[in-house]
């Protein structure tokens, strides 16, 4: 099976997870255990999203090029959705109940499952909470795809935020780059997330 088609089947799985895990449903975890999420755990959630609109994302932020399209985290997909449709094509959709507020979650995927935006509702806005990045037909904005290793990656963006033995985590404005390496030291997966 090839690694596109393992990608696609982990994301699948992980978004139907996601799904169950947004119940607003009671949910018995033993017989004496009722966990029921309180009316003010509701008003907090929805006051106060997981992903904000950072109105200086492309200045301050890493940015993810595409054909000429900067992708930003905390961004509004609707600025850019247009554009990367013109250049990479119409993308795979998925979207389901979003867990960081009402609305829906949406996830977006091109070039045959090379890289995927996904999105969360804040306000009347879809916005980029992460990018992430599969195979080797797509590289960073500073040249970093998955095949890299820990040297180009360190010689690209210098010393991590912090790492452990499988990733190196770098942080910038309301942004966190996300390389994971395997045991050789080879980039497998990128992520752009929107910090929290």
């Amino acid at each position: 099976m090839s690694l596109k088609k393992v990608m696609a089947t982990i994301l699948g799985v992980s978004m139907v997870m996601s799904v169950a895990a947004c119940s607003n449903t009671s949910e018995t975890l033993s017989s004496d255990v009722n966990v029921i999420g309180t009316q003010e755990q509701e008003r907090q959630i929805n006051e106060a999203p997981l992903v904000t609109i950072d109105e200086n994302a492309a200045e301050q932020n890493y940015v993810f090029v595409y054909e000429g399209v900067n992708i930003v985290v905390s961004s509004p997909m609707s600025s850019i959705l247009s554009s990367l449709n013109a250049v990479a094509g119409e993308p795979q959709y998925f979207e389901s109940a979003s867990c960081a507020g009402q609305g829906m979650s949406k996830t977006y995927t091109y070039n045959g499952g090379s890289f995927t935006i996904s999105t969360n509702p804040v306000g009347p806005d879809d916005v980029i909470a992460s990018i992430s990045l599969f195979d080797d037909s797509v590289t960073t904005a500073e040249g970093i795809y998955i095949g890299s290793t820990l040297d180009d990656v360190k010689a690209a963006y210098g010393e991590a935020t912090s790492s452990t033995d499988t990733t190196l985590t770098y942080e910038k404005g309301s942004s966190v780059l996300v390389f994971i390496v395997d045991a050789n030291g080879v980039v497998t997966n990128i992520i752009y997330n929107a910090k929290v």
